[in-house]
């Protein structure tokens, strides 16, 4: 039995459902299938599959932040904007991560004194202890004796880019956006039912397919009844 865990308290068995929503039309353009105890990024590389067989080109992705380490993410293009709440970032009542200067041209790192030293991704940059002891802020910086240091993420550009975002009230309209593909996840998951009705991946892929598919009927046939409601509306103006 393949077991995950949504969180701590919250375990469960058999195999999680993955879906990609284009958000303009409202249609579910690929599905995947993973064993609960797989990371939900190793869905990706199916999803991408998928998305190349229909010739659809992604220009912005709205994700869970489970999906940030997956294939669609680290190799995207430039052309693609990501939209994902940022993970926070705390080191209790002394300066976080986000009290450093990054300098991305010159890949330097700043911290709140103005001492500067190179940095590189996915590495720790550790500032000079002497520099460190000497510092008039270190009482609000680190209680280490050998100095601050930081730990810059390998995608750690796009991490700053999300803080950023979702400090302005545009960028947290845009997260919101998201709230829709779990709408749709949630009527697939009714309609499929919470209980798996086979046993390996490839089965139950398929029955994820079909539900998908019911899915985007009921999307269609609710673009008719808007198509007509405008249309009737119209011609009564008209008249």
């Amino acid at each position: 039995m393949r077991h995950g865990r949504k969180s701590r308290a919250f375990k469960f068995d058999g195999y999680k459902r993955h879906v990609l929503k284009d958000l303009d039309s409202g249609m579910v353009r690929a599905v995947g299938i993973t064993p609960a105890n797989f990371p939900e990024a190793s869905v990706s590389e199916a999803i991408a599959e998928d998305l190349a067989l229909q010739q659809v080109t992604l220009t912005e992705l709205h994700i869970d932040r489970a999906y940030l380490s997956c294939h669609l993410v680290k190799q995207r293009s430039d052309d693609v904007t990501i939209f994902c709440k940022a993970w926070r970032v705390r080191n209790g009542e002394r300066f976080d991560k986000t009290a450093f200067v990054l300098d991305w041209d010159h890949h330097l790192i700043r911290c709140p004194n103005g001492v500067t030293i190179p940095f590189e991704q996915g590495k720790t940059a550790r500032f000079p202890q002497r520099d460190c002891q000497a510092c008039p802020l270190k009482e609000e910086c680190t209680t280490s004796k050998r100095g601050r240091s930081v730990s810059i993420h390998p995608d750690e550009s796009l991490l700053q880019e999300l803080r950023q975002r979702q400090l302005t009230a545009v960028g947290r309209s845009q997260l919101r956006e998201r709230v829709s593909v779990e709408h749709s996840l949630a009527h697939i998951s009714r309609w499929q039912g919470h209980q798996a009705r086979y046993l390996g991946t490839r089965k139950n892929l398929f029955d994820l397919r079909r539900t998908a598919v019911v899915h985007n009927l009921h999307v269609i046939a609710q673009m008719e009844v808007q198509s007509e409601q405008k249309t009737t509306k119209k011609i009564g103006t008209t008249q």
